[in-house]
This record gives C-alpha cells, structure tokens and sequence, in this order.
C-alpha cells in the first residue's frame, strides 16, 4: 500500500465531467493547491494547461494514481479512482458549490471509503463567489 495525497475538483453533485471537458476551472484553486505542497504532483496531460504556472513542479503521466510514488500527490480530474482508493491516505475535495450538467462524476465517496473529515474551509475563486475545500483522511 502507498501514501497517497488524491487531489479533485467536483460540483455539487458529484459532476467532473462535461462533453469531454471538465466541467470547470479557477486558477485560485490552482494556486490554493499549490500553495498546500512544496513538491511534484502528479496529473495527467489533459490537466497540465491549468498547471502551465507550475510546470516545474508537476509530473504529467497518464494515470497519476498508478504513476505516483509512495508519498505522491495526484489530482484527478477524470474517474476512475476507485481502484486506487486502498493506497491513498488523504483526499483534498474542492467543490465548486454550483450544479453543473456533467455525463462523468466522481466514482468514491470519501466518508463510505473509511475516510474521516478534518478540515473544512471556504474561499473565493477567480471564478466562483464560494469554493468549499475539504480534507479528508483515514
């Protein structure tokens, strides 16, 4: 088992996906969760344009949870994840608190995955009035 650090974005609902899209962006979460690590995160290439300011601190692989080392950070954008979900220790959920349409949505729940919550916090976005951040950990 490793010691993951799983990373997404969702709407109210659970939504991440929209018409091969994510179903949205804010460069304050970005920057939120860049500010949170001092090292490498782990994301996919369809990721890497909302991390073009970071690029010295991201790895780009295909599926991050499988890619990352023990200690990894992941952010997700696209499921599934519950197939790593035995590996990873703490989530960090954003949640955009407005209701989006999507066709792909978040494939775990943390809570009914053995995970606890420990912080909560509220921040405004550079898109949205109210971003709801939410760290979960076994």
């Amino acid at each position: 088992m490793r010691n993951l650090t799983l990373v997404f974005a969702t709407d109210e609902r659970g939504g991440m996906i929209f018409n091969k899209r994510r179903v949205s962006r804010d460069r304050i979460l970005i920057k939120d969760l860049m500010d949170s690590f001092t090292g490498n995160i782990y994301i996919t290439e369809y990721s890497r344009i909302l991390f073009e300011e970071y690029e010295s601190r991201v790895v780009i692989c295909k599926d991050p949870l499988s890619s990352s080392p023990d200690g990894g950070i992941c952010f997700v954008e696209c499921p599934p994840i519950k197939p790593y979900i035995q590996d990873v220790s703490k989530i960090i959920a954003y949640n955009w608190n407005r209701r989006y349409p999507y066709d792909m949505c978040i494939d775990i729940s943390p809570k009914e995955c053995g995970f606890s919550l420990t912080s909560t916090e509220e921040f405004i976005g550079s898109s949205h009035e109210k971003i709801t951040k939410e760290i979960f950990e076994r």
